[in-house]
């Protein structure tokens, strides 16, 4: 509750924003309305602001005053269940959060905090998911199954291999998810009926996603089966949706959309809010996919709104992602601009909250450190006491027990003092680590000046050639000319010689044009991108597509900097060549106001932007970006392909620093 409070106000003003954006979007399609009779009639896309039950309060209250342990975890789990079926992501995190502290600080034996932090990194899985950072999500669902296996916890044995495989179909990575599934099975399905359900349900949507159709028929239909058996609304609901997708990946949208209409309003009525935004958002893509793209826009700004209020960060992403395609193919750039500036901060967001997990983390382990010193320190104390009530006994027990008391503090010194050896070695280890790094930075940037000094040079040198070829032997060759021309008129051989001159002449002049190429001075700079475009797509299997808005303003940009563009792009479209795979390429290049965006995006395979080591081509465009006063955002990941964004907030400012 108290974190929907918190950020209710930040909430508010963006449903605002939005709403505004909405209706000037529906405001600017007017007049290019398309008919939609050939797919379903219009649809209604409802939003309203979320609202903290009152079924709620006593479970507040109660984990007020309830106990430590037992009595507080199952309040957490209820909690969490609800949270999780309303799709409120921060709220999830932060009871699972929550729950692995109190376990870990929790008094009780290690097999059995074991079996409670399962659970809570079981959630910790679930929360990462929803908000789509699945690498976080990997990472909790493995230790919560490490703790699972030691502990003989069978359910939740089987509920995080169903969480890790679901995490590995969204990285992309189906067949790794399918081993473990159909694994998954034969070893836990027979105790647990209502999880193997979701078992087939994931089998289906990773045989989908392998555009194998028919195998994934083959599991859906099972979880129908299975499901109706075991009366569970939510999951029926859940593997209609599914089989809808399914439709619609086979082409089939006349059958897709009635049946994500139906699906997401009987689950608004009965609830289920995660399947209803979903249903939102697929209809909304639908529409795109057909080209209806103003009726589109109205959905996805619905679904984005719903996306805010629940804080689903995947959602956001997935809604904006759409909605400034939709603009673009509309030809509206300025929403679209506007749709790909709220983009970046979802997506600085998402990296936000990946590194505040690692944050939490650390706390709770300092925090689980310091409960064990504290519990020593409770031990010893009681081992004092019973010191000295042996002591009373006979002399000879208390001078035993006086040279342990001795004895213990100095090996506890000795202790401390080789943990303090060890943290300073580890220290060292990692300023050296640190100094190498800068070392190697150093030798890096030293090369690329040396190259770029290089380049420069060479542009030079060929200027100086070009100038001398043109005005000293061009110019002597031009009088010479001159001379014999009044000669040549009686003389065969003088003509000949004349004629011989006047190619020589011509041969230089070429050459003098060559090194000095003028076409950013001859031709507007929207043409040259756009002839490269057209010369790659005609030479490689990849489409590359160019929107400049507005053409005339950039054609008028300093050339200093439409040179340096040009070569950003030259070396982006050639990463995209050797390594993407892709088969289409978009580049927008926008100029609002004195601010110039470069959105580059391919379909290509994508890569892990936190295991990816950064190239030399990508060293040489953010040295480009650098000079000028720029900034890269760069969104990936596998199978998802790439997403680059460059931004010049002060165009002015930097013609004038070059």
């Amino acid at each position: 509750m108290h974190l929907q409070n918190f950020s209710y106000t930040l909430k508010t003003y963006l449903i605002f924003i939005q709403v505004f954006f909405l209706f000037s979007a529906i405001g600017l399609s007017q007049g290019k309305e398309k008919d939609t009779s050939n797919i379903a009639p219009m649809v209604y896309f409802g939003w309203s602001q979320r609202t903290t039950p009152k079924s709620l309060e006593p479970y507040y209250k109660e984990l007020k005053t309830a106990e430590y342990g037992v009595q507080r975890f199952s309040v957490i789990d209820q909690l969490l269940e609800y949270h999780i079926r309303k799709t409120n992501t921060d709220s999830v995190v932060h009871y699972a959060n929550l729950y692995l502290k109190e376990v870990n600080n929790w008094s009780q034996t290690e097999k059995i905090k074991k079996r409670y932090s399962s659970k809570a990194n079981y959630y910790l899985g679930k929360g990462n998911l929803m908000n789509g950072l699945y690498d976080n999500a990997v990472k909790w669902f493995l230790e919560g199954l490490k703790e699972a296996e030691e502990t003989n916890f069978t359910e939740f044995k089987y509920k995080h291999k169903l969480g890790l495989s679901k995490s590995y179909i969204s990285q992309g990575n189906t067949d790794k998810a399918i081993g473990i599934l159909e694994k998954s099975l034969s070893e836990f399905a027979p105790e647990h009926p209502s999880l193997k359900t979701q078992n087939y349900i994931l089998l289906g949507k990773a045989y989908r996603f392998n555009e194998n159709y028919e195998q994934a028929n083959v599991y859906y239909n099972e979880a129908v089966k299975l499901s109706k058996s075991l009366d569970d609304e939510e999951v029926l609901l859940t593997i209609r949706m599914e089989i809808a997708k399914l439709k619609e990946a086979q082409g089939d949208f006349d059958g897709a959309f009635p049946e994500y209409e139906k699906t997401r309003n009987e689950a608004k009525e009965k609830g289920f809010d995660a399947i209803y935004f979903e249903g939102s958002l697929l209809i909304a893509r639908l529409y795109y996919k057909q080209g209806f793209y103003d009726i589109a826009v109205l959905g996805l700004s619905t679904a984005y709104i719903n996306a805010i209020d629940s804080d689903n960060l995947q959602f956001q992403r997935e809604s904006l992602i759409l909605q400034s395609r939709s603009f673009q193919q509309q030809g509206d750039f300025e929403n679209a601009y506007a749709s790909m500036t709220q983009l970046f901060r979802v997506i600085n967001e998402i990296n936000t909250k990946q590194q505040q997990a690692i944050i939490k983390e650390l706390e709770v382990q300092y925090e689980t450190l310091e409960k064990e010193k504290e519990i020593n320190s409770l031990e010893e104390d009681k081992l004092l006491k019973e010191a000295q009530l042996s002591r009373q006994k006979t002399i000879k027990n208390a001078f035993l027990i006086g040279f342990l008391i001795i004895l213990i503090p100095i090996i506890a010194l000795l202790f401390v003092y080789y943990q303090k050896l060890q943290t300073q070695s580890e220290l060292s280890k990692k300023q050296e680590e640190i100094n190498t790094q800068k070392v190697k930075s150093l030798i890096q940037e030293q090369e690329l000046n040396l190259i770029k000094a290089s380049i420069e040079g060479q542009d030079e040198e060929r200027k100086r050639i070009a100038q001398e070829l043109h005005d000293s032997i061009g110019g002597n060759l031009a009088g010479i000319k001159l001379q014999l021309s009044s000669l040549a008129k009686g003389s065969e051989a003088l003509k000949t010689i004349n004629n011989q001159i006047d190619e020589t002449y011509q041969l230089v002049r070429d050459i003098s044009h060559t090194l000095i190429p003028k076409k950013f001075q001859q031709n507007a700079f929207t043409d040259l991108v756009q002839q490269f475009a057209n010369s790659i797509s005609k030479t490689n299997a990849v489409q590359v597509a160019f929107y400049p808005h507005p053409k005339e303003t950039i054609n008028k940009i300093d050339e200093k900097i439409q040179v340096e563009l040009f070569k950003i792009l030259q070396e982006l479209m050639t990463n995209t060549l050797k390594h993407a795979k892709a088969k289409n390429v978009d580049i927008h290049l926008n100029l609002i106001g004195d601010e110039l965006s470069l959105l580059f995006e391919d379909n290509g395979i994508g890569f892990n932007t936190l295991e990816k080591e950064t190239g030399i081509g990508l060293k040489n465009i953010t040295s480009r970006i650098q000079k000028l006063k720029g900034t890269l955002h760069i969104d990936s990941s596998e199978n998802r392909g790439t997403v680059i964004a460059i931004e010049i907030p002060d165009l002015k400012k930097t013609v004038h620093e070059l």
